[in-house]
């Protein structure tokens, strides 16, 4: 009796795609490498999302720029209204 595992035996799913009998209670604890290596894993990949976060300079220096002339010029302007209702949305 398995306590705590709802992951399924690994030697019973390998004999369940080679279409052979099930292994006794007492075997299907020892799974060889073989059988192992026969059931499908599982694979995630975020190598894509890695190199475009590495990429990403920390500070947006032009952004910053940008924003530090808007506010030093008095062109930035902030709605309270917007604030609040896109704190309200949060």
């Amino acid at each position: 009796m398995r306590i705590g595992s709802n992951l399924p035996d690994l030697q019973v799913v390998a004999a369940t795609k080679l279409g052979v009998a099930a292994p006794a209670a007492d075997q299907a604890r020892r799974v060889s490498a073989e059988e192992r290596d026969s059931v499908p894993q599982d694979e995630v990949s975020i190598s894509v999302l890695t190199t475009q976060a590495l990429e990403t300079p920390e500070i947006r220096h032009d952004q910053v720029s940008n924003l530090e002339q808007s506010v030093l010029s008095g062109e930035y302007r902030l709605d309270p209204g917007q604030i609040a209702s896109a704190m309200m949305d949060f």
